[in-house]
């Protein structure tokens, strides 16, 4: 059973970090997070190879703004031997094929907007206040398996505050969840000892892949357009010009698309 294992840097046991007026989000959490975020997803390596998994990529998505760059979050001296890694910025269509068996998010939130929603955002804190898929408000646990399912890979595990796994239940269905914390707040939250977290990680990664039949690729059918929201009129034209899409006053990015993998 070959397996990809996504981790995040938001969604870990005991994260909330700081509001700082500069960067949105501070960096007093920060190496707290890296140290977290590697102890779940060695519990999720754990897990998968008790239900049988033998080939294993863990993939750094996480990015801690002013303290880490995007995909070098982890500590990987810690993460088990004999997995591989991605790092280093790498999106999700440059690492996952058809050749996975199954994928599992960890360290996940909510979308932008989710008032319960720890450190809730969809990609950029700092750029995107909403996201809409054809009509309908989307966050990054439904793009990001969405992406995956494209190459016929079904995710069957997430982790991520209570918001969070309420999202991934409510775009892929039933899903194994692992909740790590229930939000207050932005930046408050009531959650579960670290160890405590990591010991359900495990768990939850071994019942998914061990009921891996009942789990299929999420699929919408396209075309997909996808309507960006910036904070700012300059954001959102930035955003355009990147990605090919056109710009829409006041402050949206507007992209159309019949492949799912060109939305981000």
């Amino acid at each position: 059973m070959k397996v990809y294992i996504a981790v995040d840097s938001e969604g870990s046991a005991c994260i909330v970090r700081e509001k700082d007026p500069e960067t949105v989000y501070g960096t007093w959490q920060a190496e707290y997070i890296r140290k977290q975020a590697t102890a779940e997803a060695a519990a999720a390596v754990e897990g998968a190879r008790e239900a049988g998994a033998t080939d294993i990529l863990v993939h750094d998505v996480g990015f801690i703004r002013g303290h880490s760059p995007i995909g070098l979050v982890l500590h990987y001296d810690d993460l088990p031997h004999g997995i591989q890694i991605a790092l280093g910025g790498a999106a999700i269509k440059q690492v996952i094929d058809e050749s996975f068996d199954a994928a599992i998010l960890l360290g996940h939130h909510a979308m932008a907007g989710t008032s319960d929603g720890v450190l809730a955002h969809t990609f950029s804190s700092a750029s995107v206040e909403r996201m809409t898929l054809n009509g309908e408000a989307i966050g990054e646990i439904a793009i990001e398996a969405l992406q995956i399912g494209h190459f016929g890979v079904p995710v069957v595990m997430v982790s991520a505050d209570e918001a969070g796994c309420r999202e991934a239940k409510e775009w892929l269905g039933e899903v194994e969840i692992a909740p790590t914390k229930r939000g207050l707040a932005t930046h408050q939250a009531v959650s579960l000892h670290p160890a405590d977290a990591c010991e359900l990680i495990r768990s939850q990664a071994c019942a998914a892949l061990s009921r891996l039949q009942d789990f299929t690729p999420f699929a919408l059918d396209p075309p997909y357009e996808l309507l960006i929201d910036c904070f700012t009129r300059q954001q959102a034209r930035i955003r355009a010009e990147s990605k090919g899409g056109e710009f829409v006053p006041p402050r949206g990015c507007f992209i159309k698309t019949d492949n799912c993998l060109d939305l981000i």
